[in-house]
């Protein structure tokens, strides 16, 4: 599991900075275009900010199974052994928790935003939300993953 997920995290990485590319390249016209020729096109700002939405996501995603989100540091420091896999444990488990109501909640957004479309470009806003639902359920299984690690670390059996 842990190969597979790498793979996907690997795949998510290109996607990011794909639309980082993405988000810089629009910008850097709409910019110009403003500067050069006082004109401007309100559907690049839109597909800025979905790009923008998708890309904190994925980020968000990589960040649980890479365990780099905000947790008690200053405890880590000062733990070690199983007591360093109780205290990750626990932070590990709130974020599986955060995960699964964002996977519920953001699957509802995602169905009520199928009626809604996007003023400039037109397309229904279920495309910019379903990357909520999405990166919840990569969330869940990094976490998942990070909770066995943990488990294990409390038994004795691992040692990281």
């Amino acid at each position: 599991m842990d190969q597979l997920l790498e793979r996907f995290e690997q795949g998510l990485r290109y996607a990011l900075g794909a639309l980082l590319a993405f988000i810089t390249f629009l910008v850097f016209i709409q910019v110009c275009m403003r500067y050069f020729l006082a004109k401007s096109f309100l559907w690049g700002e839109e597909l800025s900010l979905f790009a923008f939405i998708w890309g904190v996501f994925i980020g968000a995603a990589i960040a649980v199974r890479r365990r780099v989100h905000f947790s008690f540091d200053f405890l880590a420091n000062l733990l070690a052994g199983r007591a360093a896999g109780a205290q990750r444990l626990f932070v590990d488990l709130i974020i599986l928790g955060l995960a699964i109501v964002m996977l519920i909640q953001g699957y509802n957004f995602s169905m009520l935003s199928l009626q809604r479309f996007s003023p400039a470009v037109g397309i229904t806003l279920f495309i910019p939300t379903i990357i909520i639902p999405l990166s919840a359920a990569y969330m869940i299984l990094a976490s998942g993953r990070n909770i066995l690690k943990d488990f294990r670390q409390i038994l004795g059996k691992d040692g990281a």
